[in-house]
């Protein structure tokens, strides 16, 4: 394999992209933009801070989580004792009424 070809291949490892894990309800309302923390769970997931969302209105709307190339080589590396990841979420607005949202449009 030429020098190139190796070079090309570690630099695509490098700059890969991220795996995402999306969760929402089937008419998303969001009242916020995306909120990230960081998540890191220990010992195969048995040991993993509770995180907390903050929301004013005690609802969300989507959740999704993300594991970047270097978070995913961390967990294989390390055989999945330690396993970072980024879990992001919008809150949603409250309801105002059955079946409508605060600040709905309609639609």
């Amino acid at each position: 394999m030429s020098r190139l070809a190796v070079l090309t291949a570690a630099a695509s490892l490098l700059v890969s992209g991220c795996a995402y894990h999306r969760l929402t309800v089937a008419d998303p309302n969001p009242a916020s933009p995306w909120i990230g923390v960081d998540s890191n769970a220990a010992g195969f997931g048995a040991i993993e801070r509770r995180t907390v969302a903050e929301c004013p209105t005690n609802l969300i709307d989507q959740v999704r989580v993300r594991q970047t190339f270097a978070q995913s080589l961390a967990t294989v590396l390390t055989l999945g004792l330690w396993m970072p990841a980024r879990i992001e979420y919008r809150c949603a607005k409250a309801p105002t009424a059955e079946g409508s949202t605060e600040g709905s449009t309609g639609g």
